[in-house]
């Protein structure tokens, strides 16, 4: 399926800005709102393209979403997951964040492997767990191996 282009269902060109959005949602709403139309062919043509309308205003009146559109990042199903306000968070610390430089390939290996250290202290834990259920014929235990062991260990070679 096509996703639809979200400017084009709003009359717009991608070069709008914020008041451009908000007056065309505003005209196009009064225009196409259902409950203008009296025949139900007409009212159900016109709840879909309100419905279109709707869509894409919001995500051309979120700055961010509207970034991510542009971009061609975004996802109408990250948007119900939260996806594009992690990303805008990780955006907004990667921006606060400050490189002198100086940071060395071991500087930032170090760095990855104490944020994934929760993240595998997790998995195990839930690997050990769900291996320890009870078999009741529906499901197989799976046998995970010890995470740890695929994080890369430093070396020396580098120094």
């Amino acid at each position: 399926m096509e996703k639809e282009d979200l400017y084009a269902v709003m009359d717009l060109n991608n070069e709008c800005t914020q008041g451009d959005v908000r007056l065309a949602y505003k005209n196009l709403v009064l225009k196409w709102h259902p409950d203008r139309f009296r025949e139900e062919i007409e009212k159900d043509k016109a709840n879909m393209k309100f419905q279109s309308i709707q869509r894409a205003y919001s995500v051309l009146s979120d700055s961010n979403k509207r970034l991510l559109y542009d971009v061609g990042a975004y996802d109408s199903d990250d948007d119900e997951t939260g996806m594009a306000d992690f990303i805008n968070e990780m955006v907004t610390l990667m921006a606060q964040t400050q490189s002198t430089g100086d940071e060395t390939l071991e500087e930032f290996e170090k760095l990855f492997q104490e944020l994934l250290k929760d993240d595998v202290k997790q998995f195990k834990t839930h690997s050990y767990s769900s291996s320890c259920a009870p078999y009741n014929g529906n499901s197989t235990s799976v046998h995970r191996d010890d995470l740890s062991n695929d994080i890369p260990k430093k070396s020396n070679a580098y120094i």
